[in-house]
């Protein structure tokens, strides 16, 4: 019996009409009047390439020198700068064309928050009409993923204003508003209770221990830190137990005494191990690229004793001395290093990241910041005014924000740059808005106006997953929450009206 699943010769296959149609068609429209997309995503895969180019040559290299007749002892690989390499012909190269086209389809079918985005994509009867249309092949799964997080945030950043470029040259919006506001967005990490920290730094530490061979180094496992972990794991578990129950606070404080010599001494045990791996990957004979892992493995071993380090001080002065420890002492996430403690608007705090959204008049995001930590608002207000500025080459006649941007330096900056109406809410805002100013009847409405990019976070964090990223590290968040952010549409497919995807 022949495969239901072999090929079969189509005569005619026609896109579903679909919303996902209209956006891909927009997507291809924007390509063709932005052009400088399209090279500025050849350039990122030039530059991927050329990496990849480059650790191959110092492999070859090193082969080369280990084959050779005379001793190699001590023998480096010749510098090899991938900016000064060339890519030669060979394998037809996946197109900037359809690499641009998965990065906007991940982000319509979910981003990183989907892990069926990809391969709903590839299964599109929509996609394939589109790429058969253009004598495009698709690739396979793992290459396009690896070619997609190749994109830069510059160019996820020239995307976002090639969309603004196009609303102002359509007149669907001439930016002369601009609302400005902040949100929590929650870290891909669990909440940092520092007896679970603790014991998850342990574990791994002896974890990566184990399997260091693979690449290598000398495997190590300290049989008497091990002990300890399954101690303070079961102190951990009653930690947690504690907490509620009449008289926890000394009960817990007990425990966590306990927890504390048992850390100490698991990290006395393991830095001797740590130091023996460090000095075993000085003297390292593999491949380059080989010893790039290794390097990178090590280095992580590196953090988390650093950061075991960390928690057992910040642990000890906060549960056992009773002192108020800063946050920038505290390690929050074993997984992103990036994260802050945000607590806003008193909502309940998340570990996460902070990003301030920029928004026009008729709800397009002109602006997306993503600082690190907990920024104050107010340091934010003239980098994101800016920010707007640049992307959409107008200066807003009035910019509205609320008292959390309340800066009497920003304020002048704004009205120095010809923004006619200011406007910052609350009781900051009026202590250094002059009366006759915040009397005047366009500050009033601007003041009314301002709750309209409240709807835009409540529509984006609920509509499209913004209220949390998959990915860790600042620049991978900032690339995701931009993934985001280039899912609006410069109108509603019918091109009737104007507004944004997320608005």
């Amino acid at each position: 019996m022949s495969s239901p699943f072999l090929a079969v010769p189509l005569l005619l296959l026609s896109p579903p009409d679909s919303e996902f149609l209209a956006f891909l068609q927009e997507a291809d429209r924007l390509l063709e009047r932005q052009p400088q997309v399209l090279r500025a995503i050849d350039q990122d895969l030039d530059r991927h390439g050329k990496l990849k180019k480059a650790l191959r040559q110092q492999d070859a290299q090193w082969r080369e020198a280990r084959s050779a007749g005379l001793p190699t002892v001590g023998w480096e690989p010749a510098a090899v700068l991938p900016e000064a390499l060339r890519l030669e012909v060979g394998r037809p190269r996946t197109s900037a064309y359809l690499v641009y086209m998965f990065l906007v389809g991940r982000g319509y079918y979910g981003g990183f928050k989907s892990s069926e985005a990809m391969t709903l994509l590839q299964e599109s009867t929509t996609l394939t009409v589109l790429l058969a249309g253009r004598g495009e092949r698709m690739p396979g799964l793992s290459t396009l993923n690896e070619l997609v997080n190749a994109v830069s945030n510059d160019t996820r950043e020239m995307i976002l204003n090639a969309q603004l470029a196009e609303i102002l040259n359509e007149k669907w919006d001439d930016f002369s508003t601009m609302l400005l506001d902040s949100t929590a967005v929650q870290g891909n990490t669990q909440w940092p209770k520092d007896s679970h920290l603790i014991v998850r730094l342990v574990a791994r530490v002896l974890y990566r221990g184990r399997n260091l061979g693979r690449l290598d180094l000398p495997d190590f496992d300290e049989r008497r830190a091990r002990k300890l972990l399954g101690k303070m794991a079961t102190i951990d578990k009653q930690i947690s137990m504690e907490a509620g129950k009449a008289g926890s606070a000394r009960a817990r404080k007990q425990l966590y005494v306990k927890l504390l010599r048992m850390a100490r001494r698991a990290l006395s045990l393991l830095k001797p191990h740590v130091r023996h791996t460090e000095h075993a990957l000085e003297n390292l004979d593999v491949e380059p690229s080989r010893r790039q892992r290794a390097a990178r493995l090590v280095g992580w071993l590196r953090v988390d004793m650093e950061n075991l380090a960390r928690v057992i001080d910040s642990c000890d002065a906060r549960v056992v001395q009773g002192r108020k420890v800063p946050v920038e002492d505290k390690v929050l996430s074993i997984s992103d290093c990036d994260v802050g403690f945000i607590a806003k608007g008193g909502r309940e705090p998340v570990v996460g990241y902070k990003p301030q959204l920029g928004r026009s008049g008729a709800g397009f995001i002109t602006a997306l910041g993503v600082p690190l930590g907990n920024a104050a608002d107010s340091g934010q207000l003239v980098p994101m005014f800016e920010q707007h500025v640049e992307r959409t080459g107008a200066i807003p006649g009035t910019v509205s924000v609320d008292d959390g941007y309340s800066s009497a330096l920003g304020r002048a900056h704004l009205q120095q740059r010809g923004v006619k109406v200011a406007s910052i809410s609350g009781s900051k805002g009026k202590h250094i808005t002059p009366v006759d100013e915040w009397n005047d009847l366009d500050y009033v409405a601007a003041r009314d106006g301002r709750s309209a990019v409240e709807s835009l976070m409540f529509t984006i964090k609920h509509g499209f997953d913004f209220g949390r990223v998959a990915r860790r590290g600042i620049d991978n968040v900032r690339a995701e929450l931009l993934d985001v952010a280039d899912r609006q549409k410069p109108r509603d497919f019918g091109g009737s009206r104007v507004e944004a995807i997320v608005g």
